[in-house]
Order: structure tokens, then C-alpha cells, then sequence
């Protein structure tokens, strides 16, 4: 036979005053815990300014800023004037913003790579993925930019992708 079942003892409340007594012997902590939605929103903001820093000073965005068939020409009159090769200045020019967006590339990897780590395995919260995408969304069109000023300066004018005769 198993023994009856020991008798519940009631529970005594507090007694008066006793939560201000709590609450003036426990206080919150004065920073949110790591894996608190503070925190990692902090860490994903220090990430990306991080990055924007990066960004800066390495030049990506205003190395390809304003980038077209004409900066490649002056870089040619330049090496002309100079009496230097005007094809190797090109050449030698677009070499070295393809490796400025090698380098943007990786560093957007990067990005990548420090949001998921700051996230702690949760999904990126939307700003902190529009961030990212924006970015990724640079880089695609200095690509496309860099490109198209290569295609114009050695053969003239390129069709418009969308010509106006379209109905739709």
C-alpha cells in the first residue's frame, strides 16, 4: 500500500511593503543580457557601422560614383599627353577597380558572415537585412556600371535596354 499523501502546507503571502522591499534590494541589470533583443540588435548596429567604415575608407562607392565611357577616355588623353601607352592606362585602370570590387565583394561576404555570427542563429531582423541587400545591390551596379563604360569606350554607344516603341 503506498502511504497517503502528505498533507499541503497553504502558502503565506507576502506581507505588506514586502515589494517595495523587493524591488528596492533587487534591481534589474544595468545591460541587457547577450541574448536579449537589445543586445543583439546592438551588435548587428556595431557590425554594420563597422562595415560603413570599412566602406569609407577603402573608397568602394566613390570609386565607381559617376563612372562611365568618359573617365576611361580621359584616362587614355591623360596617357597620350604623357606619351605613355593610352590602351595600358585603360587596361590598367579598369584593372584596378575590377580588383576594387573584388575586394568590395569579399567584404559584403564578410558583412554576411559578422550579421549571421551577431544574430545569434535567429533570422537578421528586416532593417538589418535591407542593410545588406542594399549594399550587395551597390556593388551590382558598379559591376554593371564598370561594364558598360568598358563596352561604350570600345565600341561606342550600347543599345538602351528598354526602347520607347514598346506598348506595354
Amino acid at each position: 500500500m503506498t502511504p497517503p499523501p502528505a498533507p499541503r502546507r497553504a502558502r503565506r503571502a507576502l506581507g505588506p511593503g514586502a515589494a517595495q522591499a523587493l524591488a528596492d534590494t533587487v534591481r534589474a541589470p544595468r545591460t541587457p543580457p547577450p541574448w536579449s533583443p537589445e543586445a543583439v540588435d546592438a551588435a548587428l548596429r556595431t557590425v554594420l557601422d563597422r562595415f560603413e567604415a570599412a566602406a569609407e575608407t577603402a573608397g568602394w562607392r566613390d570609386a565607381f560614383d559617376g563612372l562611365d565611357e568618359d573617365v576611361l577616355g580621359e584616362a587614355a588623353a591623360e596617357a597620350r599627353a604623357f606619351g605613355a601607352d593610352p590602351a595600358a592606362a585603360v587596361d590598367h585602370l579598369v584593372g584596378e577597380l575590377g580588383r576594387q570590387l573584388a575586394a568590395w565583394q569579399h567584404a559584403i561576404g564578410e558583412l554576411g558572415r559578422e550579421l549571421a555570427a551577431a544574430a545569434q542563429d535567429r533570422p537578421l531582423p528586416e532593417w538589418a537585412a535591407d542593410a545588406g541587400r542594399t549594399e550587395d545591390l551597390r556593388r551590382r551596379r558598379a559591376r554593371q556600371m564598370l561594364l558598360e563604360a568598358i563596352a561604350r569606350h570600345h565600341h561606342g554607344p550600347v543599345p538602351d535596354e528598354e526602347p520607347d516603341d514598346r506598348p506595354w
